[in-house]
């Protein structure tokens, strides 16, 4: 099937207006799951079906016929709450999983989703999570893929925005052979946020394409989408950011960059920031910044001592650390740490 789906089409010869995901399959998941105080889980809500996810429509498509029981985590109205954490294991089945979350009016949430595979595992491992928050809501949802070299992974997140409320995504892609991420946000509601932090790294004979969508529709709307990562050796990434301003959002405003840091002249590296504009009336700004590290910091790395790997190693810390600290959860902040520790 298509995923991935650019909104407004580019040249075919690009290859960057989608890709291809196999079939479906999976078992549903068991994940360990740390409910706090405030938040409950009960059965699937069927008006989240009208909530868009990032890879596409055919994807949720698809995904609507596996028929999975959804897992809806209903935060209380007002309820300030501690960390949810959803953590995956996949061993030897493929393990995909279906999530709802219903963020009350006022209230302030946070949810770590971390991926994990051991490091035979060449099955697929992902979810399709949806978020719904309510007027004055906070929404913090992280996303951290620690899979073993030949996983595959994929994340398929929509949110919808109601006046007001807030939602942050924190994503984290360091494992897996191959991953497919998409990342879908509504702001419907009056002065709603969508704040997106990306960190991944990409190394070789791997391959990450992401798509990230802003829809705005509210008045005074706002959306940020800050992107840091690395791709060495014969590593191939994808990276869509659209801010799609609609006729009607007038004074709102979007912000999308990305930082790509390069280790080897053999990767392919597409991205592909765009803005979309039916209504006059608002600020938009997008960029990548894409290169090599440069002669002047590693000249000045190594007349201290540290040669050209340690200062890869560094940089590559320094990118993923910055997201890390967005998590809002030492615990998997350092497990990402860790990890990164491990591939070096």
């Amino acid at each position: 099937m298509k995923v991935n789906n650019f909104p407004s089409l580019t040249w075919n010869f690009l290859k960057i207006n989608n890709t291809e995901l196999g079939g479906l399959e999976g078992i549903l998941s068991e994940p360990s799951v740390s409910l706090v105080d405030g938040v409950a889980v009960s059965e699937a809500d069927d008006s989240f079906a009208s909530i868009a996810t990032g890879m596409g429509a055919e994807f949720d498509s698809a995904y609507d016929d596996l028929k999975l029981n959804a897992r809806n985590f209903s935060v209380a109205a007002g309820k300030k709450t501690d960390v949810v954490r959803v953590v995956y294991s996949a061993e030897k089945d493929s393990c995909v999983d279906e999530i709802q979350i219903a963020a009350g009016e006022g209230s302030e949430s946070n949810f770590i989703f971390t991926f994990k595979s051991s490091e035979n595992f060449s099955g697929s491992v992902g979810a399709r999570i949806r978020v719904s928050a309510k007027e004055n809501a906070v929404v913090r949802i992280g996303l951290v893929n620690l899979c073993g070299p030949d996983a595959k992974t994929f994340v398929s997140f929509g949110s919808k925005a109601s006046d007001n409320a807030v939602v942050e995504t924190t994503e984290i892609i360091l494992g897996g052979k191959e991953n497919i991420w998409g990342n879908h946000n509504a702001l419907e509601g009056y002065k709603s946020h969508f704040n997106g932090h990306n960190a991944y790294l990409v190394n070789d004979s791997e391959s990450l394409d992401v798509n990230y969508v802003s829809l705005h529709t509210g008045r005074e709307t706002e959306s940020t989408m800050a992107v840091d990562g690395v791709v060495d050796g014969t590593g191939k990434k994808i990276w869509r950011g659209t801010i799609d301003f609609k006729n009607g959002c007038a004074e709102s405003k979007g912000d999308e960059q990305e930082n790509v840091l390069l280790l080897d002249p053999k990767v392919v590296n597409k991205s592909l920031p765009v803005i979309l504009c039916d209504e006059e009336a608002v600020e938009g700004r997008h960029g990548a910044s894409i290169g090599r590290l440069g002669k002047e910091i590693l000249f000045y790395m190594q007349s201290r001592g540290v040669d050209e790997k340690t200062a890869q190693n560094l940089m590559i810390r320094a990118k993923i650390n910055t997201a890390a600290r967005c998590l809002g959860d030492e615990k998997t902040a350092q497990e990402v740490m860790d990890f990164v520790g491990k591939e070096d």
